[in-house]
């Protein structure tokens, strides 16, 4: 049996619970906004994307996040698979908490912490206060800055492969724009020459480019077809059967009558290639032969025949015309080139 105010108490109680359940909502609300607004909406959230998009090689979304201001040069590192493999060899990128540039600043630092190539690094980011959206959700913007630029550095070619895209050079020298963290790596190879990868891991914007400079190598292909050329001179040399072959390196002068028939010139010894560059150039190491000579004298006074063999050594030089496919190479003998 219902005594008389058991209605109202009822009522009281489900307001109560309806009063009770809408505080739970809005305090869950709250809580709600403040853990966004501390992680999808915080400077360290900023970071975080901005790595993203790098990932991605969305060069063009980066570049509009940070705001920053791109330095003159080749901006294939920018975007792209280029901008991908930059950031391949980046790997465990985690932020810190934002920090207070001061008390009164609306500056924040965050420091990302990551492995380039499997080495320990760390980048640091500024960003701004910008507002808010929605009333309640902070608004955080980069400062502008200006890109690092790597400078890429080469002799004997026009151009290098920078993480496997092919890039020309000006006089040697390329200018790369690029972002941070990035991990660059340079070489290239012809059939002449050729030169080891070199890398460099680009931290933080730098007021200097950070320079990879490429030591070029000439390849074995190269030094072979300096050998075969200097080679087919000196046997050309052997070849003639006089005591002083025209325009070579070795010579025999003697008093007595020498028959043509009899002579014999052979190269004992083929010289050694020493191929350095020097002054802007490549230029061949001076180089030495040993040749073997025989012939038969003859006595001008008794007319007595000697069959003689002398050995000796002889040095000369030779000019070098190269490119990245091809080598020339100009004997020089008694000081004058000698025609191929």
């Amino acid at each position: 049996m219902k005594t008389p105010n058991s209605t109202p108490i009822t009522a009281t109680r489900l307001a109560l619970r309806w009063t009770l359940a809408a505080v739970a909502v809005l305090v869950l609300a709250v809580a709600g906004v403040i853990i966004a607004n501390r992680t999808l909406f915080s400077p360290s959230h900023e970071v975080k994307l901005l790595q993203r998009y790098l990932a991605d090689g969305d060069g063009a979304k980066a570049l509009g996040l940070m705001k920053a201001q791109v330095p003159e040069g080749d901006a294939v590192a920018l975007n792209g698979e280029v901008l991908k493999r930059t950031q391949s060899g980046i790997t465990d990128f985690s932020v810190d908490k934002p920090q207070q540039v001061d008390r009164d600043s609306e500056l924040r630092t965050v420091t990302a912490h990551y492995k380039a190539t499997g080495v320990e690094q760390q980048s640091t980011y500024t960003l701004r206060h910008a507002g808010k959206s929605w009333l309640f959700f902070d608004q955080w913007e980069f400062e502008p800055s200006t890109l690092p630029s790597v400078k890429i550095k080469a002799n004997t070619v026009n151009e290098v492969a920078v993480n496997e895209q092919k890039i020309p050079l000006v006089a040697g020298v390329s200018n790369l724009p690029v972002f941070y963290p990035s991990v660059l790596d340079a070489s290239f190879s012809t059939k002449n020459f050729s030169a080891d990868t070199r890398g460099v891991v680009v931290t933080k914007p730098a007021k200097d480019p950070v320079e990879i400079s490429l030591k070029t190598q000439p390849t074995k292909a190269f030094v072979a077809a300096i050998n075969t050329q200097v080679k087919k001179y000196l046997d050309g040399c052997a070849s003639q059967q006089v005591l002083m072959p025209s325009g070579c390196p070795f010579a025999y002068n003697t008093s007595a009558r020498v028959d043509s028939s009899t002579i014999n010139w052979d190269i004992t010894n083929y010289p050694t290639i020493d191929v350095s560059y020097y002054n802007g150039a490549w230029v061949l190491s001076p180089l030495k032969t040993t040749a073997t000579l025989t012939l038969t004298e003859q006595d001008l006074r008794t007319g007595a025949k000697e069959k003689k063999t002398i050995k000796d050594t002889y040095s000369f030089t030779a000019d070098l015309t190269t490119s990245t496919s091809e080598v020339s190479v100009v004997p020089v003998a008694g000081g004058e080139q000698v025609a191929q």
